[in-house]
């Protein structure tokens, strides 16, 4: 039997032209030829509800709706596609191609996203906020996710809602606890909102979905391997070790791009702005998925080399190839946030949920809010207590920040990795009930978003910036 198998695994030309061979030959061919045009049609119909998005954002925009914003369109456009698939009970080709796939939206989807948001961020304001930002994204994330695993854990225990492990309890509420706030800081663009509460939203969210990941990892490894002293004391020499790690990374990539601009830039690569601005472009995926390669934060890597890149290799650059580098990292951006509303908001219908834990859901939904709210007034009040009394955060600035905590697609591309990670009766569990609070916080606080600046009045200028235009101004660090 084994030289009678090696000898069919070494078939001479003339073997190989048996018609029983060449039957196979031809069913393979079509088979793969099928297959090819079920994957364009699913990258068709992705396509085609990108572009109805953008149209639709328009509408939106012309008309001006404040209720619904373009991500909360996006994401019910999504749904729609996913409801019409499984109703008409497509083939699982096509739908394998149109559901979420977290790996597209790690390493494809958000490099973009995040680099843009450096890339065009106000440094000076940012880190003006810098240690407001890391209180709220380091010690904010870890108080949420104990909160939120306390409370289903416990709801649970009792018998009101599906129970899952301690442990599993905890994963949900790392994962939960990132926040992804695109909707609500894209409304603050278009509406002129106080440059300090941005700044404290984008940087808090940015760092906090860092972190939440870091977290997520140490749960797991704590799932898998148990927990121990030297596990606990591991973990928290982890954090260090990814976050300044990530910092290092993204700056040597961002100081070796300005250098090479510096060293070769002038009429050679003015005169070829195309390859000027692709090796820009290379840059900031080259640190994102370096820092992933040494089990860093590939999400800090490439903000802070964005933020590095904006400040010193922009002005190495030809003025066409500044101006064209903006206009293509927003076009990225703003196509890969789209398409990932479209992405979760299809995944709904296309994957298997467990409906039975809505009220899961809505447990942890209440508990996202408290967990909030235990973190963002406390820490806030601490925050306030360092700072001068001219540069505090004020009133409401801090009921924003605890309102605008919506969940994203960070959060989701987690939750779906908890079926491998936790096994499939947990993992479907906190699946479902990350959708339903991504649906919820997207449709519902980024629908509210544009009555809640006028009336919590959140347009006033930066006090950073008046101290330092005043006389005498400009003391002060950041806090």
């Amino acid at each position: 039997r084994r030289v009678g198998r090696r000898n069919d695994a070494i078939r001479t030309p003339r073997a190989m032209s048996d018609p029983d061979d060449l039957d196979d030959a031809d069913a393979g061919g079509a088979s793969t030829a099928e297959t090819h045009e079920l994957k364009s049609t699913a990258f068709l119909l992705l396509l085609v509800c990108l572009a109805c998005a953008f149209v639709l954002g328009l509408v939106i925009k012309h008309f001006k709706i404040t209720f619904l914003h373009e991500a909360g369109a996006a994401l019910l456009m999504g749904m729609g596609v996913g409801l019409a698939l499984w109703a008409a009970n497509t083939s699982g080709s096509v739908t394998e191609w149109v559901d979420f796939n977290e790996e597209i939206f790690f390493f494809l989807l958000l490099p973009p996203i995040i680099f843009e948001s450096g890339f065009s961020l106000s440094t000076r304001d940012f880190f003006n906020n810098f240690g407001g930002i890391c209180a709220l994204a380091f010690g904010g994330t870890l108080i949420s996710t104990a909160v939120i695993g306390m409370c289903v854990w416990i709801f649970g225990a009792i018998g009101l809602i599906t129970y899952l492990p301690f442990l599993h309890s905890l994963v949900f509420g790392a994962l939960v606890s990132a926040t992804d706030p695109v909707t609500v800081l894209a409304l603050f663009q278009e509406l002129g909102v106080n440059i300090d509460l941005y700044s404290l939203v984008f940087g808090e969210s940015v760092l906090n979905d860092a972190v939440a990941i870091v977290t997520y990892r140490a749960l797991i490894n704590f799932h898998q391997d148990g927990v121990s002293f030297v596990s606990l004391i591991t973990a928290i020499a982890f954090f260090g070790y990814i976050f300044v790690g990530s910092v290092l990374v993204g700056t040597f990539f961002a100081v070796a791009t300005t250098i090479f601009f510096k060293l070769i830039g002038g009429p050679l690569l003015a005169s070829h702005t195309h390859i000027e601005a692709s090796l820009v472009m290379i840059a900031p995926y080259c640190a994102y998925t370096a820092a992933e390669s040494v089990s860093l934060s590939g999400i800090v890597a490439i903000l802070f080399c964005g933020i590095v890149m904006a400040h010193y290799t922009r002005p190495n650059l030809s003025p066409e190839s500044q101006k064209n580098t903006k206009e293509i990292f927003k076009t990225l951006a703003t196509l890969a946030e789209t398409f990932v509303f479209i992405y979760m908001g299809v995944a709904m219908f296309l994957e298997n949920q467990a409906w039975k834990s809505i009220p899961f859901a809505i447990v942890a939904l209440l508990a996202c809010m408290g967990g909030r709210a235990c973190n963002i007034f406390p820490l806030t009040k601490k925050i306030n207590a360092w700072r001068s009394p001219g540069r505090q955060i004020p009133e409401n600035h801090v009921h924003m920040l605890w309102i605008c905590g919506l969940r994203g697609a960070i959060a989701f591309a987690l939750a779906s990795s908890t079926i491998r990670d936790l096994g499939v009766e947990s993992g479907r569990v906190i699946r479902t009930a990350t959708l339903m609070i991504i649906i919820f916080t997207v449709l519902t606080i980024g629908g509210a978003c544009s009555y809640l600046v006028d009336r919590l009045d959140l347009k006033a200028p930066s006090v950073w910036n008046e101290m330092d235009d005043s006389p005498g101004g400009g003391g002060g660090g950041a806090g």
